[in-house]
């Protein structure tokens, strides 16, 4: 996670979703271009008038089928591209309806315990999300 982006790059605003189940998160493999294979959390791009929260809501029930309560916001974290930078805020809560399936540009979907994930080829900035994640519901 950064707090200072000094860049020339475009930077466009995502939001991402860390989404518990008991101490399993909710991962999908990515199908599209960008990231296409790797595994992350559900999110995507800030669409006109939507605040970073709704973003993680909509992407979560447009990737997965599923809801949540996204209750923390965990933080910013950057992607550093050739010609952009995503700039993805991630917010963190509980599963709380839908049988998790894969669609829009999600290829696959999957409940993964939280210690296993290093197991996943994933996009960056996952395993710090989860573990900031996880430390916010210990409290």
């Amino acid at each position: 996670m950064t707090s200072d982006h000094s860049n020339s790059k475009p930077v466009i605003k995502a939001a991402s979703a860390c989404v518990w189940r008991g101490e399993d998160i909710l991962l999908i493999q990515r199908a599209s271009t960008l990231g296409n294979g790797l595994w992350s959390l559900p999110g995507g791009k800030l669409e006109p008038g939507e605040t970073l929260l709704q973003a993680a809501h909509r992407e979560l029930l447009e990737e997965t089928g599923t809801c949540a309560v996204l209750a923390h916001e965990i933080g910013t974290f950057h992607v550093d591209l050739p010609k952009l930078v995503y700039a993805i805020t991630c917010f963190a809560g509980d599963w709380t309806t839908g049988e998790a399936a894969p669609a829009s540009d999600a290829g696959a979907v999957s409940w993964v315990h939280h210690l296993a994930i290093g197991q996943y080829s994933l996009a960056p900035n996952i395993v710090a999300a989860v573990e900031i994640a996880r430390k916010l519901r210990c409290v």
